[in-house]
């Protein structure tokens, strides 16, 4: 099983938090409810901003990336798994070596 990076949150009743995630990344939670605002929309010349309530054991897969806000419907703690294959900042620092070729660590996906 390969090594991904995970952040592990809890937030209390109320609180909320926001973050950028890359499409494909998976927001799980773990226990309580937690609202996820997506990212705005254009649907029809209107400003939508779609939210998901998401119940414990439920996940969620972000389709495109973006910035959402995540708010603790009560205490809750869930975890957010990035996406599966190279991360987009992988790839930033793969075209920078390749452009001012500069000796970076090895990068292993």
């Amino acid at each position: 099983m390969e090594d991904r990076r995970t952040l592990n949150l809890a937030l209390s009743s109320g609180e909320s938090r926001q973050l950028l995630l890359e499409a494909g990344s998976t927001v799980l939670v773990i226990g309580g409810q937690l609202a996820v605002h997506r990212p705005t929309v254009w649907l029809a010349e209107n400003i939508i901003e779609p939210a998901v309530l998401l119940a414990a054991e439920q996940a969620w897969i972000a389709e495109s990336g973006g910035w959402i806000t995540l708010q603790a419907q009560g205490s809750v703690q869930f975890v957010v798994i990035p996406p599966d294959g190279i991360s987009l900042w992988q790839e930033v620092g793969r075209c920078l070596h390749a452009i001012f070729g500069t000796k970076m660590p090895s990068i292993q996906p």
